[in-house]
């Protein structure tokens, strides 16, 4: 539920940078680099940048290489303290804190016939270095150590060969990052995985070359994998500060919008495990980009998602949708929340959007240099979507004297169209509260019992007519009555829902006449309001839990399914017998939306992350 009150974002500034975004590192971070030509040698200036402010954090510069031309892009993997950067040619490691160039390492030589030689025969696609080994990917996809020494800076020794599983095509690398001196994070197009950073490999028998790297956690995704963070979880009990194993979080999100996440924890016996409470199936259409941030400085963190259209902020360990921001359109996109000098005196927050655009060639063999364009605006406290119960003043009185209103009706002149009246506005906040509150799975599972109940109820023991009767003695709002007659008044005449008016024997003394229960069934047709308020449930559940253009057409399937039930349940009533509404017209409804769900999303259709 949206509040009315809540104060629209609307972005303030738009800056395009021509520079080349890599990417992000921490919160509120991230690194560019750009070309230039110095002395007819081509220059990198790497910076980390911090959104909210101008200047540069740091800046390095070191030479492209001499081999390798400037297509050839840089590949950053970060780490705990430093990021290792490589271009096929050289492999440097860079202090996260000042910039500094810790070690630098060749990977193509020339020799003294000016040709030249590579370290590895598929060369050196990706590289990262703990703090006693250089760690590189090639390009058939083996991992290969190689010892370091302090007492010979720049100098490395081979050490072993693993091969990475053969769905980890890393020529097709989204993201990877150094967990720590043991574990690598590695993020394909379709395969994702933490690979275990070993010390020597075992001999390998058979035809296979090398041993299988150890993948201690992995997932795959046919869509493919669009983006991931790696940072403090949100779901953690305590703050940052007060954290005594730093329990972290991976986040992964996909095309087709479903967010996995892997909870790590370096000083636990199962480092990484898969974290349920993140990991949600099928939350958006599309997901560009996944964060955790802590938009308010308590130490909590908050899961921020971009999906095609917009970010949403969810919120705490509940994740509850607290903010939603629309997002440009463009494939590459990274958000965050940064602070500004303005933003600490009036107690606000920036958010910024990164559309980043890649390098290509034209069609007239052209290069167009890499860029990427900032959008900002500010949040403030107005923009957050109230949580709870939001109270009016006018429409709060205004319902209260219309419920006080009906309440008496009902007491005085319960008439059929009074019945109905309050019938429907229940039926309706009961729709709404629970179709809001359960998914789809769980709501069919609830209208199978029910369905089942309600034909033993009917058919069988047949006291729900009993129940009928009394309730519509009471003239309570939990019946529909659908009167045939226009003088059709429910406090005159009466009889039960499952005796017919039978004929008086002659000679027999008539006895005094005894106040029936409901309309006569020739008068008016009865439905009771569970008929109604479980289809509509699931309805609603469907447009709440799928969501856009699938959930709309799934919902209306759903409806038209109820409907088709509906019409068979007539037909049966229509000849002037009982029937349980519950089995055609829950059964027509979960038809409907398991046909509306074959059409959409498939089997994706049953799967809400339900637990027990």
């Amino acid at each position: 539920m949206v509040d009315d009150s809540v104060t629209p974002f609307e972005y303030d500034s738009n800056e395009k940078t021509n520079a080349t975004y890599i990417t992000e590192i921490g919160m509120d971070q991230y690194i560019d680099s750009m070309q230039s030509y110095d002395s007819g040698e081509l220059i990198n200036t790497v910076r980390l940048m911090q959104w909210g402010v101008d200047e540069p954090v740091w800046t390095t510069e070191f030479v492209h290489g001499a081999i390798v031309d400037e297509s050839v892009e840089l590949i950053v993997v970060p780490g705990p303290d430093t990021v290792t950067i490589s271009n096929g040619e050289s492999i440097r490691t860079l202090s996260l804190s000042d910039g500094a160039i810790e070690s630098t390492y060749q990977c193509l030589e020339i020799d003294g016939n000016g040709d030249v030689q590579s370290i590895l025969q598929f060369g050196c696609a990706i590289a990262t270095e703990t703090e006693d080994a250089v760690y590189i990917i090639d390009g058939t996809d083996n991992i290969h150590r190689y010892n370091t020494f302090p007492d010979a800076p720049n100098v490395m020794t081979k050490q072993a060969t693993w091969k990475l599983p053969s769905e980890m095509k890393t020529s097709k690398l989204v993201e990877a990052e150094l967990l720590d001196n043991k574990h690598l994070l590695i993020i394909t197009e379709t395969y994702a995985g933490v690979v275990l950073l070993n010390e020597s490999a075992k001999f390998v028998e058979g035809d296979d070359l090398y041993e299988p790297v150890q993948v201690l956690i992995n997932a795959e995704s046919e869509a493919g994998f669009s983006s991931a963070d790696v940072g403090y979880s949100n779901v953690a009990d305590v703050t940052m500060e007060e954290s005594s194993d730093n329990q972290q979080l991976i986040v992964l999100g996909t095309d087709d919008g479903d967010i996995l996440s892997w909870s790590y924890s370096p000083t636990d016996e199962e480092v990484f495990a898969r974290e349920s409470r993140v990991s949600i199936d099928n939350f958006a259409s599309g997901i560009r980009d996944v964060r955790l941030t802590d938009i308010d400085a308590t130490g909590y963190t908050e899961l921020l998602v971009t999906t095609d259209v917009d970010a949403r902020l969810l919120y705490g360990s509940s994740m509850v949708q607290k903010l939603i921001i629309d997002v440009e359109e463009g494939s590459d996109v990274a958000v965050a929340f940064g602070e500004t000098v303005s933003d600490i005196e009036n107690d606000t927050i920036h958010f910024y959007a990164t559309i980043v655009n890649p390098s290509y060639i034209t069609g007239e063999g052209e290069r167009v240099n890499a860029s990427y364009a900032t959008s900002s605006g500010v949040v403030d406290a107005s923009m957050f979507l109230v949580g709870g119960i939001v109270i009016e003043d006018i429409p709060a009185i205004v319902s209260i004297l219309f419920s006080l209103l009906l309440m008496i009706l009902l007491y005085v002149h319960s008439e059929w169209y009074v019945v109905n009246t309050v019938g429907i506005l229940v039926g309706s906040g009961v729709i709404v509260m629970l179709g809001v509150s359960f998914v789809p799975t769980l709501i069919m599972v609830f209208m199978i019992a029910a369905a089942v109940y309600d034909a033993w109820a009917v058919y069988k023991s047949k006291h729900m007519l009993d129940l009928a009767d009394t309730m519509m003695n009471l003239n309570l709002p939990i019946l529909l009555v659908a009167p045939q007659d226009s003088d059709y008044s429910m406090r005159t005449e009466r009889t039960t829902v499952h005796d017919a008016p039978e004929e008086t024997p002659r000679g027999a003394v008539q006895q005094a006449p005894r106040e029936r229960v409901v309309a006569k069934s020739n008068d008016a047709m009865l439905m009771g309001l569970g008929d109604v308020i479980f289809p509509g449930m699931l309805v609603l559940s469907t447009m709440q839990y799928v969501g856009g253009d699938n959930g709309f057409i799934m919902a209306m399937t759903t409806l038209v399914g109820s409907l088709i039930g509906y019409s068979i349940l007539m037909y049966y009533v229509g000849k002037g017998q009982a029937q349980a509404g519950l089995p055609l017209l829950n059964g027509g409804a979960i038809l409907g939306y398991i046909v509306g769900g074959l059409l959409t999303i498939g089997t994706a259709m049953f799967q809400f992350n339900i637990s027990f």
